[in-house]
């Protein structure tokens, strides 16, 4: 039986954490640091923290914000948003951080997932998609869901895992605050390819929006 881990993923827009639907109307939902602290201290497994407009802002990851995190919480964590070189990776591996992800930049220099993964090792480099089910089928986004490019989301995935990537986070823009469940059909299909194997035994994580933030 296929091990299961409680990863929480936390949206950061402006130091603060913040929900959505479809991947607009954000509202502020509280701290990231007390967040996490709080879902560490509950039993969660792993979390992650996305600063989800520092590609479409064109800056960096805040690198005093994964210090605080990490002075705070107990668990493995990943960051995300704004990383673009392996100076950016070693910079936030070294305030704190276990691993990063990386989204618009994989698919803009896909080099960088081989490149991380050579200098820090696959298990550093997570690769989170953000895909909607369109006309044409699952389609990869850009900057946040801003922009939509030509990758495929199952082909992607592959293409990313035979890079180095070591995970994958999945988010469906279909589904993201609707509370109707799981993006299944693309779930089905990521399985379809680990389990002949051509996905070997990449893991690969979701976001769901059957959990709610501590109190």
């Amino acid at each position: 039986m296929l091990a299961k881990r409680i990863i929480p993923c936390l949206d950061i827009k402006d130091g603060q954490t913040v929900k959505g639907t479809n991947f607009v109307n954000l509202r502020q939902a509280g701290d990231p640091v007390e967040l996490g602290r709080a879902y560490s201290e509950q039993g969660a497994d792993e979390l992650v923290f996305l600063d989800i407009t520092a590609s479409h802002e064109g800056r960096k990851t805040f690198a005093e914000l994964v210090r605080r995190i990490a002075a705070n919480i107990s668990i493995p964590f990943t960051v995300g948003g704004g990383i673009n070189e392996l100076s950016d990776v070693d910079r936030l591996l070294n305030a704190g951080a276990d691993k990063i992800s990386i989204n618009s930049s994989a698919i803009r220099h896909p080099q960088l997932i081989d490149d991380i993964a050579k200098h820090f090792g696959a298990r550093v480099c997570v690769l989170a998609v953000d895909a909607k089910q369109t006309e044409n089928g699952w389609k990869c986004y850009l900057n946040g869901g801003r922009i939509e490019t030509d990758k495929e989301l199952t082909a992607w995935t592959k293409e990313a895992q035979e890079r180095g990537a070591g995970e994958v986070l999945f988010t469906s823009m279909n589904h993201d605050g609707v509370k109707t469940g799981y993006a299944n059909e693309a779930l089905a299909a990521l399985s379809f390819y680990r389990e002949r194997q051509m996905l070997h035994w990449l893991p690969v994580f979701f976001t769901s929006e059957k959990l709610k933030f501590p109190n």
